[in-house]
């Protein structure tokens, strides 16, 4: 039922997560995840988990930033999907660097010059708990009381039009709808999409994301390994992700070369998390989500740190525009990271002044492929998206004033 090769690796994200010994304040919880590396030839290269990351928290719409320093969406598995792109596009500079006797075991350069994971890789993600929209809604309505369920099935909500996204919870009945965090009624709006439905578009435009895709071919989830799931109720939470992750998006077509719908395996493991909200429960009472992220990128210069409010923790507001407090998955880190990269490999350079947003855009196939699954009429249309105006920033910091502050 649980696999042994899915048991070791959950072991062995357990164990990096406690190597960093983070603290959490007492009655707060997190949620753990994980992207690793599988190679079929397992006796001569073992799994390698390249991005760890905990997380439960998101910015407010009217927080977000302007200059791409700050990360919109902390939940763990945005995190640890970050992590990895920032290790795919690292691991091009260390295979450049590491001259004619170094060669990546896990990622080889194609015929035109985008790389790929080699023959018999590939990629896995672990999390320790449900993600949340779509693919837990049953799930959570499985444990509420019978006065919240008569309270919630009282809540009058308008229609939901196809093209809308619903805010978190409302219309919890609706099953295979686009849901927005967070998921409490009672906390200040957002423009993420819930981590189920991000999951299901990094099934169809790959985990390596716009920037990602003129350097990689799409690289998609072979399965993902979910905790804190009960025996029992394994079929039907089986059949809500595979609903959530792709079956919704069973009719998307048109998609350009190299793309499609991935459809990953879901499995379960009995493999607690420490720091869940169950976990902690058993030694004080767990109310809230802890406010704090730890993301942690394999092999690289400065793999981990700890985020709040989006930021490093610890910069404070003045500092926060500085290139030395950026956070490593923000998005204009990852932008400085990329037009690095495209230098060490000698890509044409696009022009300096061009902003994060103008170079996503002009990503052709990617944004094809994206509007396959976003634009009208298509499966997600209702996806809010953020756009130019959190979008207009070159790779250099800026001295502009901004505050954040963040929402469960």
């Amino acid at each position: 039922m649980f696999s042994d090769e899915d048991t070791t690796l959950v072991h062995a994200v357990q164990k990096q997560y406690a190597s960093m010994n983070l603290k959490l304040p007492t009655g707060t919880f997190t949620i753990l995840a994980a992207i690793a590396l599988i190679s079929s030839d397992s006796l001569t290269l073992q799994p390698k988990i390249i991005g760890l990351a905990t997380g439960c928290k998101c910015l407010p719409k009217d927080k977000l930033p302007l200059q791409g320093e700050a990360v919109h969406d902390s939940h763990a598995e945005v995190l640890a999907r970050r992590c990895a792109i920032r290790w795919l596009i690292e691991e091009i500079g260390r295979a450049a660097s590491g001259g004619s006797h170094w060669r990546s075991a896990w990622i080889t350069k194609m015929a035109d010059d985008h790389y790929h994971l080699k023959d018999g890789v590939y990629m896995i993600m672990y999390i320790s708990a449900l993600p949340c929209g779509d693919a837990s809604m049953r799930f959570l309505a499985t444990f509420q009381d019978e006065e919240m369920a008569a309270l919630k099935d009282s809540a009058m909500f308008p229609p939901l039009a196809p093209n809308v996204a619903s805010r978190g919870r409302d219309n919890y009945s609706l099953l295979g709808v686009l849901r927005t965090k967070p998921g409490r009624a009672d906390s200040p709006q957002t423009l993420s999409l819930s981590c189920s439905d991000k999951i299901a578009r990094w099934n169809v435009l790959g985990i390596q994301g716009a920037l990602g895709s003129a350097l990689f071919h799409p690289i998609y989830l072979k399965k993902i390994i979910i905790g804190e799931v009960p025996l029992d109720l394994h079929d039907v939470v089986k059949s809500d992700c595979e609903r959530a992750f792709w079956g919704r998006l069973q009719e998307i077509d048109g998609l350009p070369e190299g793309y499609k719908l991935s459809r990953p395996e879901v499995q379960f493991t009995s493999v607690g998390f420490i720091h869940s909200r169950s976990a902690q429960e058993h030694s004080s009472p767990a109310q809230r989500s802890c406010n704090e992220s730890l993301t942690w990128v394999a092999d690289s210069a400065s793999p981990h740190e700890v985020l709040i409010n989006g930021l490093k923790r610890g910069v404070s507001p003045k500092h926060r525009y500085k290139t030395i407090f950026w956070p490593g998955l923000s998005k204009v880190s990852l932008f400085h990271l990329y037009r690095k990269t495209r230098s060490i490999e000698n890509l044409p350079l696009e022009r300096q002044t061009m902003t994060y947003y103008q170079v996503k855009e002009g990503m052709t196939q990617y944004q094809i492929a994206k509007n396959c699954l976003l634009g009208e009429g298509r499966p997600f249309s209702g996806w809010i998206r953020s756009g130019a105006r959190w979008e207009n920033f070159g790779t250099c910091s800026d001295n502009g004033q901004q505050s954040t502050d963040i929402t469960n």
